[in-house]
């Protein structure tokens, strides 16, 4: 049986991982340069599309990676969002290609933001500094 504690920290860590619409997703961690993150799958393209929507905040060692099923010229915006983002595309490699720091979007339409070059997934983290250059390469994904 769990005690009073425990099913409040059960119940905290459960409802970090599930979107809006009440799906759970799976978590994995990645790593780059000595810091690791434990990121939320995005892997449909429903939750692709709802992302980080309505959070209203984000551990510091926390994320969600846009999983897309091929490389593409994949582009971000941030309807509906309550907080920054320091937002990452990668290629198929898993290597940095482009990075940007975006803010809640309070204008209609939104802006979309992308790479200049094909992006296979998009790793949004919180909005601080994080130890990530272009060139780096994040692991633990990979198969």
């Amino acid at each position: 049986m769990f005690g009073k504690f425990n099913l409040a920290l059960f119940l905290l860590v459960a409802l970090l991982s599930v979107d809006v619409e009440g799906e759970v997703l799976e978590e994995r961690e990645m790593r780059v340069n000595g810091q690791a993150y434990r990121v939320e799958m995005a892997v449909t393209s429903r939750q692709r599309q709802l992302g980080l929507m309505f959070r209203r905040e984000l551990g510091d060692d926390r994320g969600m990676l846009l999983v897309y099923p091929q490389s593409g010229d994949h582009r971000v915006w941030m309807k509906n969002m309550t907080i920054a983002l320091r937002v990452f595309w990668l290629d198929e490699d898993f290597r940095v290609i482009a990075s940007r720091r975006l803010e809640p979007c309070e204008t209609s339409p939104c802006p979309v933001y992308g790479a200049d070059t094909a992006s296979r997934y998009i790793l949004e983290l919180s909005d601080r500094e994080h130890p990530v250059q272009i060139g780096d390469t994040f692991t633990g994904l990979q198969p």
